[in-house]
């Protein structure tokens, strides 16, 4: 008895004094990855979703492959870098973690299209698209044309109900990317690119500015105020920098 005694005193000594990351939800890289399954160009397949719109191909014809949602964009999960609303870092960056988990519950229809600049499949899958964006996990994202109006009028339905991450305030305008003019292959001219909450549609912002690592960018003020931390795409999963940590 007295053996047991001390080795749960033991034990308990060990707990109090674990540092308090261990037991935080709040996160590390990659900690929001999640596996599930869906249906792509008529073949079930593996998937693992490394944030809420994008996944990592694990059987099936296109294997190994990385996929982008088509029409929709989820914070970015490597690190807390987005800064709007009321949110401090932590708590924002808590909303972007979760967003791969809440994308596997579902098992879309998608369809496979063109790469896009970076060598992803673009996808269409319209239900996990929809389930996103109903939660305020995902922001309605068109490109190169307007808006799906059903997207849409779910955002704004979940904005009016403050969900996910519209919980603490909806700027007008979003930044979604940071691109410095040094950034290797980009000839000297950087861009932002910069969602509207109201229309849905996704635009470049054309500069010259060369950003910093950790530096902050924002857009509009008061409530309208949007911000996002740089950090060059070789600094977020290896060699991180201090803002990341």
């Amino acid at each position: 008895m007295v053996r047991l005694a001390r080795r749960a005193l033991v034990l308990a000594l060990l707990a109090a004094c674990a540092p308090a990351e261990a037991a935080s939800p709040r996160a590390r890289p990659g900690r929001g990855r999640a596996r599930g399954e869906l249906v792509l160009d008529g073949v079930r397949t593996r998937v693992t979703w490394t944030d809420g719109d994008t996944f990592v191909i694990r059987s099936g014809p296109r294997k190994g492959r990385t996929a982008r949602l088509a029409g929709v964009n989820a914070l970015e999960s490597y690190g807390p870098v987005h800064r709007f609303g009321g949110w401090d870092r932590d708590d924002l960056y808590a909303v972007a973690a979760s967003s791969a988990a809440l994308a596997a519950r579902v098992v879309p229809d998608c369809a496979a299209g063109a790469d896009d600049r970076y060598g992803r499949v673009l996808a269409s899958c319209p239900a996990a698209a929809a389930a996103l964006v109903r939660a305020g996990h995902a922001m309605v994202f068109a490109v190169d044309g307007p808006a799906d109006p059903a997207l849409l009028a779910l955002q704004r339905e979940a904005m009016e109900r403050g969900d996910g991450m519209w919980a603490r305030g909806a700027p007008a305008e979003v930044l979604t990317s940071l691109h410095s003019a040094d950034e290797p292959g980009l000839g000297g001219r950087g861009y932002d690119r910069v969602a509207d909450t109201r229309s849905g549609t996704a635009r470049t912002v054309p500069h010259r500015r060369v950003y910093a690592t950790c530096q902050r960018v924002c857009r509009g003020d008061g409530p309208d105020r949007s911000c996002m931390i740089h950090v060059p795409r070789e600094l977020r999963y290896r060699d991180r920098p201090w803002c990341l940590r």
